[in-house]
């Protein structure tokens, strides 16, 4: 019966007026009720800036975890051929005279080199030769093609695999083993306004600098002019004698030497088959016809560091446990060339990959901030609870301690507590250092709130209750006055890890933490104290933002834990 007075409103007539009185009157209400958590959540989600700081923890801890998968080189590597090296950029079009057309991400060899003109230090990608195609003085045409480039299969044939998309194999060609380019150069110098010959040298050359000298692949030929002071100076000191200036003053010697000019020319071309025997083209009777030179494929989940013998040091593992054969990102080098890396945040002044560094520093700079919380909770819950709940002689004694150590300027004690140490103790031992010398830091402010917070709570009547009924100081103090505190010990815990985060990274700055080849934010910001590294590999400087973006997060975490753990913002 109870059914059939339940109606639709829907279904009521829309004039019948005591019809719809009592469909109303019959409408079920479900009430839900949100649990303590359910309530805090929703108020945590109110603030934008929260849930954005959770996130940014989040994926830093997740990058931290996986560190060893995440980096695409081992941290603790040099390459000095890389050394303060800018982030490498990835190409996707690939071009030559003959052959213009997209491929997929490749990057170049990178090197630090001193041209020959000028003296100046540079960085430049290198052309490296994959192949070059000639016609020779019969008419003719050979192309000697790298054997890295191509795939031999299991039924002998022979098909092109790093070659660039749309060039085919010619129908004569040689594998080679290596490829060098012979080169002539030939200096000038413009001495009273005659040009002087001062060097004629030939090289063999494994690659030419991009943008500078593999115009004599195109042309045959390159020449270049310049006039700097460098360059003026250097081949005044070392030629001199050939110009006449013995006697001269540098003054003197800068104002005849006027000018330098350097002439490359491409007079051969020398390849080695498998068996290491040289062959040599001589460019009087041969003429380049085409040519492509090597590039590396950017490829997900790359073989690269980690347990195998081309890498018998550092070895990566997933959860520290599981030896790690790829990692996320990397650089198909195939031929294993010294000059190709990818590092996407630059190298510091020792070739080291700066963003698989910054991996491996996070797992140092995110959980000092945890375990040094922990032994401060741990000494400020003891004995502010000891102070508070007990008074008397041993109140005093507590707090007047406290206050000693508060009356000391927090970084003037930091510094002293680390200066009595050995300042050449293994990375370990100075991380454990560094958290409790943080921890003794920070406890007795803390200490003194609880201390607070716990007198407060004793007159209170559910405290003297469980005195009268004889319970424990120990059950009462953890099992009735201690999680009353637990929002201000949440709260004010987020808002401290910053602290420490900060405590590191400002001991490592200054030399007295973490230390090389270890790394940590801190410490790979000691390069912001030379002027000439800022402004040559302002790159290095990310580290910091790691810090900024990390603390803010905590903070805006903290924000948002407070307002949850509001009353009045629970609805």
């Amino acid at each position: 019966m109870a059914e059939d007075k339940k109606k639709n409103i829907n279904q009521v007539p829309q004039n019948d007026s005591n019809a719809t009185v009592e469909s109303t009157e019959s409408i079920d209400f479900e009430e839900v009720y949100l649990t303590r958590g359910q309530l805090m959540w929703r108020a945590f989600k109110k603030n934008k800036l929260a849930m954005f700081g959770m996130w940014v923890l989040i994926i830093m801890y997740i990058a931290m975890i996986f560190a060893d998968f995440l980096a695409p080189y081992n941290p603790f590597t040099q390459n000095l051929n890389h050394s303060l090296k800018k982030p490498t950029t990835v190409m996707m079009k690939y071009k030559v005279p003959d052959l213009k057309t997209t491929m997929a991400p490749y990057v170049l060899p990178e090197i630090s080199y001193i041209d020959k003109l000028d003296y100046t230090q540079n960085f430049k990608t290198m052309l490296f030769p994959s192949r070059i195609k000639v016609k020779l003085s019969d008419g003719t045409e050979l192309a000697i093609i790298d054997k890295h480039v191509v795939e031999i299969k299991e039924d002998g044939t022979i098909v092109p695999k790093y070659l660039p998309k749309g060039r085919k194999l010619d129908e004569r060609f040689v594998l080679a083993e290596s490829i060098k380019l012979v080169v002539r150069t030939i200096g000038y110098a413009q001495v009273d306004g005659q040009w002087v010959q001062y060097k004629d040298e030939t090289e063999d050359l494994d690659a030419l600098v991009f943008g500078v000298d593999d115009k004599i692949l195109e042309q045959g030929r390159n020449e270049r002019i310049t006039n700097s002071r460098t360059a003026r100076s250097f081949v005044a000191q070392n030629e001199g004698w050939k110009f006449g200036f013995f006697a001269a003053t540098e003054q003197e010697a800068m104002e005849r030497l006027t000018a330098v000019k350097l002439e490359q020319a491409l007079v051969g071309i020398k390849y080695y088959d498998s068996d290491f025997n040289e062959h040599e083209i001589s460019l009087d009777e041969a003429k380049i016809v085409s040519y492509d030179y090597k590039f590396y494929p950017v490829k997900w989940f790359v073989k690269s560091w980690g347990p195998d013998k081309t890498d018998p040091g550092r070895v990566g593992y997933l959860f520290w446990v599981i030896p790690l054969h790829y990692h996320l990102f990397g650089v198909d080098n195939y031929d294993n060339n010294e000059y190709v890396s990818i590092n996407i945040f630059g190298a510091d002044r020792y070739g080291r990959d700066v963003w698989s560094r910054i991996i491996f520093a996070s797992r140092i700079s995110l959980t000092i901030g945890f375990i040094g919380l922990f032994v401060t909770l741990t000494l400020s819950l003891f004995f502010g609870a000891l102070a508070g709940f007990y008074g008397g002689i041993v109140d005093e004694v507590i707090m007047r301690f406290c206050e000693i150590l508060m009356a000391i300027p927090g970084f003037y004690l930091l510094l002293l507590l680390r200066a009595v140490l050995p300042i050449d103790l293994p990375s370990s031992q100075t991380y454990m250092l560094l958290i409790f010398i943080l921890a003794f830091l920070g406890w007795p402010g803390r200490a003194r709130i609880i201390r607070g917070q716990i007198l407060a709570e004793r007159q209170r009547e559910y405290v003297e209750a469980a005195i009268a009924l004889g319970f424990p100081d120990t059950r009462i103090m953890w099992r009735h006055i201690i999680p009353n505190l637990a929002t201000y010990i949440i709260v004010s815990s987020t808002l401290s890890i910053p602290g420490y985060i900060l405590g590191e990274a400002g001991l490592s700055y200054l030399g007295l933490g973490i230390r090389e080849p270890s790394a940590s934010w801190g410490n790979m910001l000691t390069a912001a104290q030379d002027v000439y590294i800022l402004e040559k590999a302002p790159w290095l400087l990310i580290p910091g933002a790691f810090i900024f973006i990390v603390v803010l997060a905590f903070n805006f975490v903290g924000d948002g834990l407070r307002d949850a753990f509001d009353p009045r913002a629970l609805g």
